[in-house]
Order: C-alpha cells, then sequence, then structure tokens
C-alpha cells in the first residue's frame, strides 16, 4: 500500500499524443498530493524477474488487466504505483536500447491508469537490488565501473522519458527503489554520493527530452527510502538541481517507505508481533508505537513539505499473521 500525502496499446500516434500534451493541468505541492490520495502498489508483476530476465508471471501472479486497475479504482484508491525492472531487457552499449515489447507493455499498463483518470507512479525498480540476478545499478561499486552505470541509467530514463513525454499530470517518475549498498547499517557516504548523482541525471535527463517532461513532477528516494537516512541532518542525501524544469514552482517529491517497527510490520517468522500501538494487550513490541509515527512525520514535513517538496510514502502496511 502506498500513501501520496505525509499528511492492445503500444505507442499512442502523433495526433493522440498532441493531443494529450494540450491537456496539461497544473497543479500545486497541495492540490497533487490530495488528487494523489491513497495509493496502490500493482506488486510483484512488472517487477518481477528470473534469472535476469523481467516475467510479468515468473512470480506467481496473472498477467495485469484493466479489470484490475477497474477494481483498485473502483476500492477508492486514486494512484497506482507501477514498480517496473529492466535487466536484460536493456541491451548493450553504447545505447543501451530497452526492448521495445517490454516497454509497450509498460505503456499498456500505464494507459490502463491514467485512461482510468488515476494517477500512475513508475519506476525502475529491481535493476538496483544486490540480490537480483543481473543488476546493475549499484551504488556501492568501484568508481571505474560508476562511469559505465551512469551513463547507462541515463540513456534508459531518457528513453523511458521519451516514451511518456506527452502524457499529462497523471503519469510520475519515480528514479529508483529502495536503493543503497544491502548494509542495513548507517549509509555509506561514497555510496550515497552515488545515489545523489543518479538522481541528478535522472532529473537532468527527464526534463531533456521536453514536452510535459518539462513540468512532469519526479519523486526521488534517499538511502533505501529510509525516513531518517533520507530527512536526518547527520546524512548525505541531496536534492538535486531542476534546471530543466519550467514549470512555475518545484517540481520534485521525496519517496520514503515505512515499515516500522519491522517485527510488527513485515517479519514474517514465529517471533513476529502481532499487536502494535496503544490498545495493544500482549505480543507487542514497546519501540516504533504512535509518537514515534508522529516524529518521522514531523521530520518529513520539516525538511521537505514546508520547503515545497511533497512527499509520497510510497510503501508501507503489515503482513497478515494468522496461519
Amino acid at each position: 500500500v502506498m500513501t501520496a500525502a505525509v499528511a492492445g496499446c503500444g505507442k499512442n500516434s502523433d495526433s493522440e499524443a498532441k493531443d494529450t500534451a494540450k491537456k496539461w493541468t497544473e497543479l500545486d505541492q497541495t492540490q497533487i498530493t490530495e488528487a494523489m490520495g491513497l495509493g496502490w502498489n500493482l506488486g510483484n508483476q512488472l517487477e518481477a524477474s528470473s534469472g535476469g530476465l523481467p516475467s510479468e508471471t515468473c512470480w506467481g501472479n496473472p498477467e495485469i488487466t484493466k479489470e484490475l486497475i477497474d477494481t483498485i479504482k473502483a476500492q477508492g484508491f486514486k494512484t497506482v504505483r507501477i514498480p517496473v525492472s529492466y535487466l536484460d531487457m536493456i541491451g548493450d552499449g553504447p545505447d543501451y536500447k530497452i526492448d521495445t515489447d517490454w516497454l509497450d507493455r509498460v505503456q499498456e499498463v500505464v494507459d490502463y491508469v491514467v485512461n482510468n483518470d488515476m494517477f500512475a507512479i513508475v519506476n525502475m525498480h529491481g535493476d538496483g537490488y544486490y540480490t537480483v540476478d543481473h543488476s546493475w545499478l549499484l551504488c556501492a561499486e568501484d568508481d571505474d565501473k560508476q562511469t559505465e552505470i551512469k551513463d547507462k541509467y541515463g540513456k534508459v530514463w531518457t528513453q523511458i522519458a521519451d516514451r511518456f513525454k506527452d502524457y499529462d499530470q497523471h503519469l510520475i517518475f519515480e528514479s529508483m527503489n529502495e536503493e543503497f549498498n544491502n548494509d542495513y547499517g548507517k549509509p555509506d557516504e561514497k555510496a550515497y554520493d552515488n545515489i545523489n548523482a543518479y538522481n541528478q541525471i535522472f532529473v537532468d535527463s527527464v526534463r531533456a527530452t521536453g514536452s510535459n517532461n518539462e513540468k512532469r513532477w519526479l519523486l526521488l528516494p534517499g538511502w533505501n527510502t529510509n525516513i531518517e537516512y533520507t530527512a536526518g541532518d547527520d546524512y548525505n542525501f541531496k536534492i538535486p538541481t531542476d534546471k530543466g524544469c519550467k514549470a512555475d514552482g518545484k517540481r520534485i517529491m521525496i519517496s520514503v517507505h515505512y515499515y516500522d517497527p519491522f517485527n510488527f510490520t513485515i517479519d514474517e517468522n514465529k517471533t513476529a508481533k502481532t499487536q502494535w500501538g496503544k490498545y495493544a494487550v500482549k505480543n507487542y513490541d514497546n519501540w516504533g508505537q504512535e509518537d514515534y509515527v508522529d516524529s518521522q512525520m514531523a521530520l518529513l514535513n520539516e525538511k521537505f513539505v514546508s520547503q515545497g517538496y511533497p512527499v509520497v510514502i510510497g510503501e508501507f502496511g503489515a503482513q497478515d499473521k494468522t496461519e
């Protein structure tokens, strides 16, 4: 689940694209988050992969249908986050061309959402995971590999952005997902510098494709989308410059995830906690309760929202622990 507030298909024809581009509606920081409302993650499908090859059904889910998105809308959700892995769907350098059929399918799913008057968030997902075969967007790699990684990253996002450049404000791009060095300790400064560099490349690449991408809202994570490591003063997150933005006002959002306390939210072991909060009476953790949630939201508000940068909590939730 996600929320947008802290608080046969293929390509469009040229005529359709131009028509779409004219329908842009300007939404400021408050208007965009209000319009996005509560969202839902289209998980374990377009980011699913096997042996480095993305495959929509390889993790056991069926193909995504328009009927599914219609059902999600009927439940009251206004936004769908669409995680996408590219991996071996990206060709060799220097062009790093994305497989056309795969990008067509991504566009088809996006169209299910935006044509339903919902917001779509499209990201690059498993390409930055150390636990995924053939991942490549790896922030802890040596400097000699970073040159190639950054070149590839910019060219891949240029292709994605160019495909969708005429879409209206209902489409939001998210640069990456839970990017870090696979160490759950405090951030490594050098690896964090690379994450900041990726975000800057993403912003520059998207804006350079022109059309509505010059004013589109762009969603950017810090270290592992962790609130403290993104908003805390003791770390290294940097909001990119956005010289290519032609909008009247900021067009950058901050992406975080919230899974605290881990023992209650996503711990699947038998030692997992089954209750949370001030009404819990047994099997609960005394850390991460309501006061902690309040403090985390206050931190995001002070660091970003009050400065004109909306925050999207792109993932949160708790596992069902019934037998």
